[in-house]
């Protein structure tokens, strides 16, 4: 039993390094800051970013993602804009970039890791169904819920502070941190 949680577990990671890595492709260095930054994003783009994002990390086509593969996608997410100082959003324009408030971009420590990850399983568990599993559907209603407490003043789309609320919300990073 343990080992195939392992392989289940190592599975999932190999996975959303390949999602993660789709998210950033195309992405030239320093489009956080320029001509890739996001100046708005409106709650549709928002949503089709979600769905996109869901649709690569199902790996397998099942239409759901487990407890592991939800983990390992935010860790990862938390990891890679940590890194690079920034959260990739696909829009109608492609890839485009919403800065994170960090002074310099580093690696996520142990015990960082440790605290997305089971933020990531309370999260997962808080949004999926009785089943388990987070289904297409119930994903979706965790980045509307994201969206929306980002969307500081409730006109359905994010622009300034609210993009950079959204990308730390995006990323499982803590505010001032």
């Amino acid at each position: 039993m343990p080992a195939t949680i392992f392989m289940n577990t190592v599975t999932a990671a190999f996975a959303t390094v390949a999602v993660a890595a789709a998210s950033f492709a195309g992405v030239k260095p320093g489009g956080a800051y320029d001509d890739g930054a996001l100046t708005a994003l409106s709650r549709s783009e928002a949503a089709a970013h979600a769905q996109a994002t869901f649709q690569r990390a199902d790996r397998n086509g099942d239409d759901v993602l487990d407890v592991n593969e939800f983990a390992a996608l935010t860790v990862v997410t938390a990891e890679l804009a940590n890194l690079n100082g920034f959260v990739s959003v696909e829009n109608n324009d492609g890839v485009r970039t919403i800065a994170l408030p960090v002074s310099a971009p580093l690696a996520l420590g142990d015990a960082e890791q440790t605290r997305i990850d089971a933020v990531a399983r309370h999260t997962f568990y808080a949004f999926a169904g009785d089943d388990g599993k987070l289904q297409q559907g119930e994903y979706m209603g965790l980045q509307n819920a994201i969206f929306a407490s980002s969307d500081l003043n409730a006109n359905g789309a994010l622009t300034r502070a609210e993009l950079s609320l959204y990308a730390q919300r995006q990323a499982f990073i803590r505010p001032g941190a």
